[in-house]
């Protein structure tokens, strides 16, 4: 079992690409990975996929460069974590599906789960009933000083993923709201208990409970 303490740690010798993951493409986008966990499935040879997402635009975009960002960055989130975990996403629903989308993210872009981690759990250790408005301004300042490189990203992209940061904690049931942030109750599912364990990240199980 790899300790828990050395898991959290080692994201800080990440780049930082490795590290935003490719949160900039999106939220959890819900209804489209669906779209896309099926189309992983069929093996389709890239000429293939490119004309059924730019060409057909099969996720029904309003431009063919949103419907192949959007079918990228889920591709990105979905593929690494194997083919058992895309059948059971297609066959879950409800909450399951959603925490499982949010299992992915926090895999691909560990900069959630220490958005989450670093700034949610330690509003809600203070009592605060919402997050506050200039929370991820405050994380990426200290994230700049253990990673010096995020800093070669404009900070129009960097607010860009902060959004998206809350888009997803807003999806996933974390906060009431992109407006308000209140913070909500979240009850980790055993079924995505279960593939925390079998993916090898015990250590997103206190990130996603968001408990402190």
């Amino acid at each position: 079992m790899i300790d828990l303490v050395d898991k959290i740690e080692s994201v800080l010798t990440l780049n930082a690409n490795d590290y935003l993951g490719d949160l900039i493409g999106g939220g959890l986008l819900i209804a489209e990975s669906r779209t896309v966990a099926a189309t992983l499935l069929q093996h389709l040879p890239e000429a293939d996929w490119k004309r059924l997402f730019e060409v057909e635009n099969v996720l029904q975009k309003p431009s063919r460069h949103s419907s192949i960002r959007y079918a990228r960055a889920i591709r990105r989130r979905l593929a690494p974590l194997g083919e058992d975990f895309i059948r059971a996403l297609l066959q879950a629903t409800g909450q399951e599906y959603v925490q499982m989308l949010l299992l992915a993210v926090l895999i691909h872009s560990p900069i959630l789960a220490d958005f989450m981690r670093l700034a949610v759990m330690e509003h809600k250790r203070l009592y605060k009933p919402a997050l506050s408005a200039d929370s991820w301004n405050f994380f990426i300042a200290e994230r700049l000083g253990v990673m010096p490189d995020l800093g070669n990203f404009s900070a129009s992209t960097l607010n860009k993923i902060g959004t998206n940061a809350v888009r997803v904690l807003v999806e996933s049931g974390y906060l009431n709201s992109n407006r308000q942030r209140e913070f909500q109750p979240v009850y980790l599912l055993p079924e995505v208990r279960q593939w925390l364990l079998a993916l090898n990240h015990p250590e997103l199980e206190g990130v996603m409970e968001c408990t402190i």
